[in-house]
């Protein structure tokens, strides 16, 4: 069931929240200004995932904590830019024949950001989405089935758009929660099948350094009404998610729920998440799926 939005309504904004949103449109229209001077085939749309983010941003002031230990609004919209920064550093030079650099973590490339005005990020967002978004666009252009190195593997560059798209999504959800946009974002069924067939090891490698059962081998299918369910597998010792047809046991959700718990989180919401396993298998099924 789709959570009502008039139970969630987003905070008034307070001062500073409405200075960001004055930065936030400005910038918006200048940066879609300047997208129109891309060839029409290289130039790929904002997605409404960050624009739905960006609203989001207008409404809520930098210090509200979000669902990210140890973030407010402030660092989700840091890890964002930062990460939109890091595809172009590595774009840039594929495009024009150069080598590629190797893939900074968060702690390297984040930093300049988080100590950004919130004025001042919330606009640096603005341009680095469309950054990245432009020169993701004249890569494909050139050749559409590129892939450059990334985080220590192959990443095929179309693949960065709807990571993109799941970045903006779950991290919305992390600082406005369950509303009616993130249930309509978060249930794309192709945000859910990157997230798996990309990221499938990724996302339960933290969950699996405190597996209570480590040495035993794991299959439970996270099952959303009318699409493929989801299993979480243990086996030979190494933990993973993939796509799966067939029967077997299984946890019921939505499926804007089933993404959040894919990204380690959990829905506001009560009654969205239904188990038909022991305790045991519940416990490790969520030790698996906490997050990385």
């Amino acid at each position: 069931m789709a959570p009502d939005p008039a139970l969630d309504p987003l905070p008034a904004p307070s001062s500073g929240a409405q200075r960001t949103a004055r930065v936030v449109r400005t910038v918006r229209r200048r940066s879609n200004n300047r997208s129109h001077s891309v060839k029409h085939m290289e130039r790929l749309e904002r997605t409404r995932e960050a624009e739905a983010f960006l609203d989001a941003r207008q409404q809520t002031p930098a210090d509200v904590v979000s669902a990210c230990e140890g973030w407010t609004a402030h660092e989700v919209t840091a890890h964002l830019a930062a990460a939109a920064a890091e595809i172009t550093r590595h774009l840039e030079p594929y495009l024009q024949g150069d080598a590629v650099p190797e893939t900074r973590t968060f702690e390297q490339r984040e930093p300049p950001f988080r100590a950004m005005d919130d004025a001042r990020l919330c606009e640096r967002l603005v341009d680095e989405e469309a950054r990245v978004r432009a020169i993701i666009g004249q890569v494909l252009a050139q050749e559409p089935d590129a892939a450059i190195p990334w985080t220590g593997r192959q990443m095929a560059v179309a693949k960065f758009l709807p990571h993109l798209r799941n970045e903006f999504a779950v991290h919305r959800w992390d600082f406005v929660g369950d509303d009616q946009t993130s249930y309509e974002l978060l249930s794309q069924p192709e945000l859910t099948e990157h997230a798996v067939g990309v990221l499938g090891r990724i996302l339960t490698r933290r969950g699996a350094e405190h597996d209570p059962f480590p040495g035993q081998d794991f299959d439970v299918r996270l099952r959303a009404a009318g699409a493929a369910d989801v299993r979480v597998v243990v086996a030979e010792g190494q933990a993973g998610l993939e796509m799966a047809d067939g029967d077997g046991p299984h946890v019921d959700l939505d499926a804007a729920a089933r993404t959040l718990v894919i990204w380690g989180r959990r829905p506001d919401q009560r009654g969205r998440f239904r188990s038909h396993l022991s305790e045991a298998d519940l416990l490790r099924l969520q030790t698996l799926l906490s997050g990385y």
